[in-house]
């Protein structure tokens, strides 16, 4: 699983700056919604290389033997 990290700043103006590293796709959107409610609503957005990569898969094998 891959790390992720998120990068805060705040500025002197009470500007909050949050990169987020580590999603690959849509799915950094549901990181950035979940800090969205705790600190206020996001004025603008920027992607990054990531953002465009194709989102990872999870496949999960089970197999069970009695």
């Amino acid at each position: 699983m891959p790390q992720r990290e998120f990068d805060i700043t705040i500025g002197k103006d009470g500007s909050v700056e949050l990169h987020v590293k580590g999603y690959k796709g849509r799915r950094c959107l549901e990181a950035v919604k979940l800090f969205e409610q705790m600190v206020g609503e996001m004025k603008s957005q920027q992607q990054t290389s990531e953002f465009y990569e194709p989102e990872e898969q999870v496949r999960y094998n089970l197999d069970q033997r009695l």
